[in-house]
């Protein structure tokens, strides 16, 4: 009897845990569920732009370009300033990438540091670039 119980109890937590990974798996934007693994890796792509300049045109745009957006829409729900000047920082950075001017790499990590503090506003962790 007494393993019954030990199995069933086991059974009750094993499913609650369950339960809560899907909080953490996404977050709410705009109504619509949205997975977090992508965010988070679109901060990781910033940080690898900002020490690989050559490659930053294809990480911005291939891997953190629409989580940018996704995100600053749901910051500007709890605070309007800082959505607006994580997309200032991001226009910056999208008009420099082309001619990947010797300011890059730091306007990469400045914008990577917006968005990991926006992320963290989402109740998102992201570890902070390497310097």
């Amino acid at each position: 009897m007494l393993r019954r119980a030990t199995v069933l109890v086991l059974a009750v937590l094993a499913a609650s845990c369950a339960g809560t990974d899907d909080a953490v798996d996404t977050v709410t934007v705009g109504g619509e569920r949205v997975a977090v693994a992508p965010l988070v890796d679109a901060h990781g792509a910033l940080c690898e732009a900002a020490n690989r300049p050559a490659s930053a045109r294809a990480l911005f745009f291939d891997r953190a370009h629409d989580s940018l957006h996704t995100v600053a829409r749901a910051v500007e729900e709890i605070d309007r300033a800082q959505a607006a000047e994580l997309l200032e920082a991001k226009e910056k950075v999208e008009g420099e990438i082309a001619a990947a001017p010797a300011g890059l790499p730091d306007d990469l990590v400045r914008l990577a540091d917006l968005y990991r503090a926006s992320l963290g506003r989402l109740a998102i962790e992201a570890s902070p670039c390497d310097k």
